[in-house]
C-alpha cells in the first residue's frame, strides 16, 4: 500500500505551522499562540470565503488579517516591555474567544459551519493545499539559509548583540518572526478547513503544540525538523487507518486517535534534549 502521498498530505499543513514555530524560536520568542491562530485562520477563511465567493480571496485575507492583528499586538506588548512569553499565552486565549466570539455574532452559532459557499472536491482541495504549504515552507528554510533576512533571523535569539553592533533592529526581526508564524499558523487554519470544506471548532487538533514539539525534537536543525513533522504526519496516518488491520480492529478508538500525541510523549522522553557543544 502506498503510503507516501498520504503522509504527504498529512505532513504540509504541519510542517507550514512548524517553520513559523522554527523562525519565531530563532528569533528567541516562542509562538505558544500557535494553536488557537490556527482555529482562527480556519474561521476567518470560512467567513471570507463565504463573504468574497472566492477562496482564493477568503485564505489571503484570512491570513492578512490574523497577521496584522498578531504584529498590532506584538507591538503594542513591546513598546509597554511587557513579558513576551506571558503576552505569547495570552493570545493563544484572546484568538480561541476570538473565533468562538465572531462564529456566534456572525453566524449565530459557536458550532460547526458549512454551506453550498464554502463546499470544495476532496482530492482537489488536498492536492492544491498540500502543495502550497510545502512550497511556502521550502520558500521559507531557503530564506533562513540563502538570505541576509534569514541569517538575522536566525541569530536574533542567540546573538542579538551581534546586530544592535551593526544598527539592525533587534525588535523589528522579532516582530518579522511572529508575523511569520501568524501568517503560516492562519494558512495551515485555512488548509484544514478548505479540506473538509467546514469549519469546526478546534480542528487544530493540537498541531500547533505539535509543531512546537518538532522544534525542540529537532533541536532547530531544519532536516531535523521535517524529519519530526514527517514522523508525527505518519503517526496521524495511522491513527486514520489502523483499524483497517484485523490486529487493531477491536483497539479503543480513544488510543487511535491519541496515537500523535503519544508518539510525540514517547519521543519528547526518548530523545536526549541537550545539544552537544
Amino acid at each position: 500500500m502506498n503510503i507516501v502521498f498520504p503522509v504527504l498530505h498529512a505532513a504540509a499543513p504541519l510542517l507550514l505551522v512548524t517553520m513559523g514555530a522554527l523562525i519565531s524560536e530563532y528569533a528567541g520568542r516562542m509562538a505558544m499562540f500557535l494553536e488557537c491562530m490556527i482555529n482562527l485562520g480556519a474561521f476567518c477563511c470560512y467567513a471570507f470565503t463565504t463573504l468574497t465567493g472566492s477562496a482564493a480571496a477568503g485564505c489571503m485575507l484570512a491570513v492578512l488579517s490574523c497577521t496584522a492583528v498578531t504584529v498590532a499586538l506584538e507591538r503594542a506588548a513591546s513598546r509597554c516591555r511587557a513579558n513576551m512569553f506571558l503576552i505569547s499565552l495570552a493570545l493563544n486565549m484572546l484568538f480561541a474567544a476570538a473565533a468562538t466570539f465572531f462564529s456566534a455574532t456572525i453566524f449565530g452559532t459557536r458550532g460547526v459551519l458549512y454551506g453550498s459557499q464554502f463546499l470544495f472536491d476532496a482530492r482537489t482541495a488536498r492536492s492544491i493545499t498540500s502543495m502550497m504549504c510545502l512550497l511556502l515552507s521550502a520558500a521559507q528554510l531557503a530564506l533562513l539559509r540563502g538570505t541576509t533576512a534569514g541569517l538575522r533571523l536566525r541569530i536574533t535569539g542567540s546573538d542579538p548583540d551581534v546586530l544592535e553592533a551593526k544598527g539592525v533592529s533587534v525588535s523589528a526581526y522579532r516582530t518579522l518572526a511572529w508575523a511569520i508564524a501568524a501568517a503560516d499558523a492562519a494558512l495551515c487554519g485555512c488548509t484544514l478547513a478548505l479540506r473538509l470544506s467546514s469549519y469546526v471548532p478546534g480542528m487544530a487538533s493540537g498541531r500547533g503544540w505539535t509543531a512546537l514539539a518538532a522544534v525542540f525534537l529537532g533541536k532547530k536543525h531544519p532536516l531535523l525538523v521535517v524529519l519530526a513533522v514527517l514522523v508525527f504526519a505518519a503517526a496521524e496516518y495511522a491513527s486514520s487507518t489502523i483499524q483497517n488491520f484485523p490486529l487493531f480492529r477491536d483497539a479503543p478508538s480513544a488510543i487511535l486517535l491519541a496515537l500523535p500525541y503519544i508518539t510525540a510523549l514517547l519521543l519528547i522522553i526518548v530523545v536526549p534534549q541537550k545539544a552537544e557543544d
